[in-house]
C-alpha cells in the first residue's frame, strides 16, 4: 500500500476518485433524538414527536450535519484535533468488495409552533444529499495504469459489477402533529408531514456482467471483456453549468432547470406516564413527562425528479469483445471533460441514448424508537432503523440510509445536555459519538475515533445546531407572559 502526503481538501477529492468509485451524500442528531427538548429538529425523525415538546415555539436557526464511511480508502495523521497538512491517505489494495456511503443534510429556518398542548405545526426549508455505492469483489493495487494489469488482476470467472446511486435536492415542508388520545395513564400522539422538493442533481451507473477472456499474443497475455452491460446517467440540470460565468449566476441556471418531486412522513407516539394524577402542578412542564415513550414512523416515502442528460447512455460490450489496449486507448490516456468521455463510449461500445425523466426514490425506512426517563434528568434512548426501500428491488432508482441501531444515555436540562450515542450502522460498522449541548448550541460527532484517534476520518462524521427558544416559558401554562424574548 503506497501513501502520498497532502492536504485534506486532496484526500476528501481522492475518497470521491479512488479506484474509480465514490459514494457521496439524513438528518441524523442522532444525540437529541427521542429528547422532549429536541425542539424543531424532532419532525425529522418522527413527525408525531413535535407535540410532547414544552417549548411553546422555537426555531433551528441551521444545522448541519454530514456522515460518511468507506473501505476504499483509509485517512492516517489526521483527527479533527490536528492540522490537515501532515495528513497522508492510501488508496487500500486487495480482493474485496468496495462500498462507501455519505449522507448530507443542511436544515434552515426549521420552526415549530404549538397551538395548544394537543396541536403543534412545524415547517422549514432543508437541503438533502445521498448516494450508494458497491461493487462486487475485484482485485486492486493503485500502482494499475493500464486495463490490461487490472483484468490480470482479476483473471477469474466471477463478474466485475458496480452500482452508484445518487441524489441531492432542497426541500420545504411543513408538518402537523395532534394529541389523539389523553389518558390518565398514557397518551397518543399522531403527526404528518408533506415536503416538496426540487431535484438539484442526481445519478446513477451501472456495471453487470462484465466477464474477462485471457489470450496469449506473441507470448504475451491479452484481456478483453466479453460480456456485459453498462448504464449511466445524471440530470440534465447539470449540464447548465459553466466555466464562463459567476458562481451565483451558475446556481441560478442549475436551479432553474430543476423539477418537482414529493415526499411524506408519517408517524404515531404512546407516552406512559408516571404513576398518579399530579393535578394542577407548580411546575407546569411535568405535563410533558413520561416513564416511557415508544414511537413508530415511516420516513422519506417519495422520491426526487430529474431528466436525463443528453449525455447519459446505457449499452452493451459488442459481440465481437473489447479489448483492453482499445478501452486505454478510449479512456485511460485521459478524457477532458464529460463530453469527450461520451464519444468515447458512443465510439467503443454497443450504445444508445438514455432519455426523458427519470426517478431517484428517496430513502424510505421504519423508525422504531424508544425513550426511557431513569431519573431525573437522565433518559436512555433505543432506536432501530430498517431501510424498506430495498422492497422495490434492483429495477427502480433509489438511495439507502445508512442507520440500524443505536443506543444512547443521556443527561440533559433545556439549557445543557451532555450525550453518549452508541452506534451500529447497516455497514456494519460500530461508532460510539459524542454530544454536548450548551445553550442554543448544539455540537456532536458520529464517531469518537475522528477526534481522539489518528485513523478514522474516512468513518464518521458530526453535526452543529442553533435553536432559540423562549427562555423558561411552557405551552398551556396559565399565566401569560407574553412573547417572551429568548434568552439566548
Amino acid at each position: 500500500m503506497s501513501r502520498t502526503s497532502v492536504a485534506m481538501k486532496h484526500t476528501i477529492l481522492m475518497v470521491a476518485l479512488a479506484a474509480g468509485f465514490f459514494k457521496a451524500s439524513a438528518q441524523d442528531y442522532h444525540a437529541i433524538i427521542g429528547s422532549n427538548y429536541a425542539g424543531a429538529l424532532s419532525v425529522h425523525n418522527n413527525p408525531a414527536s413535535i407535540v410532547n415538546i414544552p417549548y411553546p415555539w422555537d426555531v433551528t436557526l441551521a444545522g448541519l450535519q454530514a456522515k460518511y464511511q468507506t473501505n476504499v480508502i483509509k485517512v492516517v495523521n489526521y483527527s479533527l484535533l490536528s492540522s490537515p497538512t501532515a495528513s497522508e491517505f492510501f488508496i487500500t489494495s486487495g480482493e474485496y468488495a468496495r462500498k462507501g456511503n455519505e449522507q448530507l443534510n443542511l436544515n434552515l429556518l426549521n420552526t415549530r409552533i404549538a397551538l395548544g398542548k394537543k396541536t403543534v405545526v412545524a415547517f422549514g426549508a432543508n437541503l438533502r444529499s445521498f448516494a450508494n455505492i458497491r461493487t462486487s469483489p475485484y482485485n486492486f493495487v493503485d500502482s494499475i495504469e493500464t486495463a490490461n494489469e487490472l483484468f490480470a488482476l482479476n483473471p477469474g470467472n466471477a463478474p466485475l459489477e458496480a452500482s452508484v446511486r445518487t441524489s441531492n435536492w432542497i426541500e420545504l415542508y411543513g408538518a402537523v402533529g395532534r394529541t389523539l388520545f389523553d389518558e390518565p395513564g398514557f397518551r397518543i400522539n399522531a403527526g404528518l408531514t408533506m415536503k416538496v422538493n426540487r431535484g438539484i442533481g442526481g445519478g446513477r451507473m451501472e456495471l453487470d456482467g462484465m466477464f474477462r477472456e485471457r489470450t496469449i499474443i506473441n507470448g504475451e497475455p491479452q484481456y478483453a471483456l466479453r460480456e456485459g452491460q453498462f448504464a449511466y446517467g445524471y440530470s440534465s440540470n447539470i449540464d447548465r453549468w459553466n466555466s464562463n460565468r459567476s458562481t451565483i449566476a451558475n446556481l441560478r441556471e442549475v436551479l432553474t432547470a430543476t423539477r418537482m418531486g414529493l415526499t411524506l412522513d408519517a408517524g404515531l407516539e404512546l407516552l406512559i406516564k408516571p404513576a398518579g394524577d399530579p393535578g394542577f402542578m407548580e411546575d407546569e412542564e411535568t405535563y410533558y413527562d413520561y416513564d416511557w415513550k415508544i414511537g413508530a414512523s415511516v420516513l422519506d416515502l417519495g422520491y426526487a425528479f430529474y431528466r436525463y442528460s443528453n449525455n447519459s447512455r446505457t449499452g452493451r460490450i459488442p459481440v465481437t469483445g473489447l479489448n483492453a489496449d482499445r478501452i486505454d486507448q478510449a479512456f485511460v490516456e485521459g478524457i477532458p471533460n464529460i463530453e469527450a468521455f461520451t464519444d468515447s463510449v458512443d465510439a467503443v461500445f454497443d450504445a444508445r441514448t438514455l432519455s426523458g425523466d427519470f426517478r431517484i426514490w428517496t430513502p424510505t425506512r421504519l423508525v422504531l424508537n424508544v425513550d426511557r426517563f431513569i431519573s431525573s434528568a437522565f433518559y436512555v434512548n433505543a432506536e432501530l432503523s430498517v431501510n424498506v426501500i430495498n422492497l422495490l428491488g434492483d429495477q427502480r432508482l433509489y438511495v439507502r440510509n445508512m442507520n440500524a441501531i443505536r443506543l444512547t444515555p443521556r443527561w440533559e436540562t433545556r439549557r445543557l445536555g451532555a450525550y453518549l450515542p452508541f452506534l451500529y450502522n447497516a455497514q456494519n460498522q460500530f461508532w460510539v459519538g459524542a454530544a454536548l449541548k450548551v445553550g442554543p448550541l448544539l455540537l456532536g460527532v458520529h464517531n469518537l475515533g475522528n477526534v481522539l484517534g489518528k485513523k478514522s476520518m474516512a468513518n464518521g462524521g458530526g453535526y452543529i445546531t442553533i435553536n432559540i427558544r423562549p427562555g423558561k416559558r411552557v405551552t398551556g401554562e396559565k399565566k401569560d407572559r407574553g412573547l417572551d424574548c429568548p434568552p439566548y
